[in-house]
């Protein structure tokens, strides 16, 4: 299935085997149909939804071919994919005062595809990520527009016979049941779309409180600036919030009962409920037989690679209808869930699916997501939701001060984020920690993406009053570390570090936020190649990069040690070049030079345990790194030269040509450093090794390929 644009995701109906019914088929062709034409049609309108609806409905009821018995969940996932598309068109045409949209690079991170973009009002074909809205939906944005004409719903292509003035708002009504029942969908690409419906339903839902003007239901139809002329009445509105409110309570419910999934537990053959691990306190009722089984939601086995049921995408439709309550803020309306109390006694009638007063599991269970969850896709997920939350936090921020004028009940956001004994600024932390760290770089991706939110919100708010620090200690601090405060040891080393990481995005991305954060070079364009690189500006506040580093000498050159260590690879490669970034940044600086000095014997001790791994690339920038330091710091390094002069030596031999060569160049730099002696004792190595070379039998072809991925053998 293909789900990147809703005409792909019709013909793929088509192709499916073994074959869908012919009314799938017949629907999906009708459907088609209707994308490219350009008439301002409301009955093609109102069918185009139908049609959405109803493949849905098909989705969720038993195939009559094959015997009835299989249920096919492909017309449900191209139902879902046409309303989201559809929502997005209809939100774009919601011409909401600018200030109330996201700012740019608004919308939910997730892992490619798999949760389609939801557009924010007003927003451009354009995203700011790269991403264009597909080809179907530019055609029938000029199609589909919203019209006073009551439009007919009743068709024999569905089911539901009731009669709305609007077929976005028969849509929006009916959604709330569909998400109900579809959230724990077996089907993993229903439920990324489940989320994705989400996200769409509450942006529209909430663009329309943002509207200034509404047309009464009795107006002639002329379109009076918000892209239609029909817009629903208060009380549709009301109805659309209600069901927004409903949809999210059944993502919260479906969470609670997730995050109690820890653990096979034993149950009671009776017991209906879900048993062990839970961060509430609560305590099921257990059984004393010899029968263990798991829970009865986990069917079976579950892995760290496979999707963890329906608790990846409940946080990612979450984080979708965080993000799209663009009215005023996810956490004004939810602030109980990011409060620290007590959990409540257990309830005697032991259902605790209904208590819906009790928030206290929620912060435990998202930090248990982040940081400890054994699935990679919820600790991605996790991070995504906790940076929906940041950015609903920035921008009830930013707009507190024009609610408060309108009389709106304003929560400030500031301690959630700044303040130190906030559960929620824990929960934060604790992510970051674990998420920019993580094995997988799925996982570094999005927290590579919370932590920029998360900086960039917190500089704003310090840059608008929210922090206060004043005389010379302001002057010596950039404004990041002004803004992170405490996080700064834990925070600055791993930004650090993912600027060279292996995989693509998240050393572009990282080094891209180092940029938003510090400044850009200051002699350069942006095309340097230092530009996500160490750098202090004569004008830039505390030594902008370079003198935040140099200030973090100790927390960075222990994390750089630790992560010579580490089980990736990819991270003891980064490490070492990040360790070789601060000798030739740090190390030849005429004021920052000192603070590294402590550190140079660590650093150099986790470099020489570097020579000897297994992957040469580590080998290669230890080598590099090494005599790097010879130079920046001669005196610090000379008790272990012996050991270094050594291990140069030795890579001179190794199997990997570029290693051969960077310790050639690291012996290059301690001849530099140490003049005349290390010249010495270079020439010795270089008259005894280069005859040598006579002695080598010759290497024919035949005997060259077979090194070569044992390519003898296959000969």
């Amino acid at each position: 299935m293909d789900f990147s644009t809703v005409d792909l995701a019709l013909s793929s109906l088509a192709r499916r085997r073994p074959p869908l019914s012919t009314e799938v088929l017949d629907l999906s062709a009708r459907l088609s149909s209707l994308l490219p034409s350009h008439d301002d049609d409301d009955d093609d309108e109102a069918e185009y939804v139908r049609g959405a609806l109803r493949l849905v409905e098909l989705g969720s009821i038993v195939d009559g071919g094959g015997g009835g018995t299989a249920v096919r969940w492909e017309p449900m996932a191209v139902g879902l994919r046409l309303i989201v598309d559809y929502l997005s068109d209809r939100t774009s045409e919601l011409r909401v005062p600018s200030s109330s949209c996201r700012p740019p690079g608004g919308g939910v991170y997730a892992d490619g595809p798999r949760v389609p973009e939801v557009v924010a009002p007003g927003g451009g074909e354009e995203g700011d990520d790269g991403t264009t809205t597909s080809s179907s939906s530019s055609r029938r944005r000029g199609r589909i527009r919203s019209r006073r004409n009551r439009a007919k719903t009743t068709t024999t292509t569905t089911t539901t016979k009731t009669n709305y003035p609007s077929p976005v708002l028969g849509l929006m009504l009916s959604l709330p049941s569909i998400v109900d029942a579809n959230v724990e969908h077996p089907e993993p690409r229903v439920r990324s779309l489940v989320a994705s419906v989400v996200g769409a339903h509450a942006l529209y839902a909430t663009s329309l409180l943002l509207l200034d003007d509404r047309v009464d239901d009795d107006d002639d139809d002329d379109d009076d600036g918000h892209g239609g002329g029909w817009l629903p009445s208060s009380g549709a509105i009301s109805e659309i919030q209600a069901g927004r409110r409903r949809i999210h309570a059944a993502i919260l419910r479906s969470l609670r009962l997730h995050f109690r999934m820890k653990a096979p537990v034993v149950v009671d053959d009776d017991d209906d409920d879900v048993g062990g691990g839970a961060d509430d306190g609560t305590k099921k009722k257990t059984t004393t037989s010899s029968s263990r089984r798991t829970s009865r939601a986990s069917d079976g086995a579950l892995d760290d690679t496979t999707g963890w049921r329906a608790l990846e995408t409940n946080l990612v439709a979450l984080a979708g209808y965080v993000d799209g309550c663009v009215h005023a803020s996810y956490v004004d309306e939810e602030y109980g869930l990011f409060v620290v109390v007590d959990p409540p006694p257990p309830s005697p009638r032991d259902d605790d699916d209904d208590d819906d007063d009790d928030r206290s599991w929620f912060l435990p269970g998202l930090r248990m997501c982040c940081v400890s969850h054994v699935n990679r896709h919820v600790r991605a997920a996790g991070a995504a939701l906790v940076g929906a939350i940041v950015g609903s936090c920035a921008r009830m921020t930013s707009s507190s001060s024009s609610a408060a004028a309108s009389g709106r009940r304003v929560v400030v956001a500031h301690p959630l984020l700044v303040d130190v004994d906030s559960g929620f600024r824990k929960v934060v932390g604790d992510a970051l920690g674990a998420t920019l760290a993580d094995n997988w770089s799925q996982v570094r991706m999005a927290g590579s993406v919370l932590c920029r939110g998360y900086v960039t919100a917190l500089m704003g708010m310090a840059g608008d009053g929210g922090g206060e620090k004043a005389g010379k200690e302001e002057e010596e601090a950039t404004a990041f570390e002004e803004a992170m405060g405490d996080l700064v040891p834990m925070l600055l080393p791993r930004m650090c570090l993912n600027r060279f990481y292996l995989a693509q995005g998240v050393k572009l991305y990282s080094q891209e936020t180092w940029r938003l954060v510090f400044g850009p070079h200051p002699s350069s364009s942006a095309a340097h190649p230092d530009e996500g690189a160490l750098h202090s500006s004569e004008g830039a506040r505390g030594g902008g990069g370079l003198g935040a580093v140099a200030r973090n000498a100790a927390p960075l050159c222990r994390y750089y040690s630790k992560m010579c260590d580490a089980d990736n690879h990819a991270v003891r490669e980064a490490a070492c070049q990040g360790v070789a970034e601060l000798a030739q940044k740090v190390g030849r600086h005429p004021i920052y030079a000192e603070c590294l000095s402590p550190y140079v014997t660590m650093l150099l001790q986790a470099l020489l345990m570097c020579f000897h791994d297994e992957s040469w690339p580590v080998r290669d920038e230890a080598c590099l790194a090494c005599g790097t330091f010879c130079i920046a710091y001669p005196d610090e390094c000379r008790p272990e030269l012996p050991t270094l002069f050594d291990r140069w030596t030795e890579q001179l031999t190794d199997q990997i040509w570029s290693v051969r060569e960077d310790a050639a160049v690291a012996l290059g730099d301690a001849i530099a450093a140490y003049g005349p002696d290390m010249l010495g004792k270079v020439l010795t190595v270089i008259r005894a090794s280069i005859p040598a070379a006579r002695e080598q039998p010759a290497m024919s072809r035949e005997e060259y390929k077979k090194l070569q991925n044992d390519a003898g053998e296959l000969a």
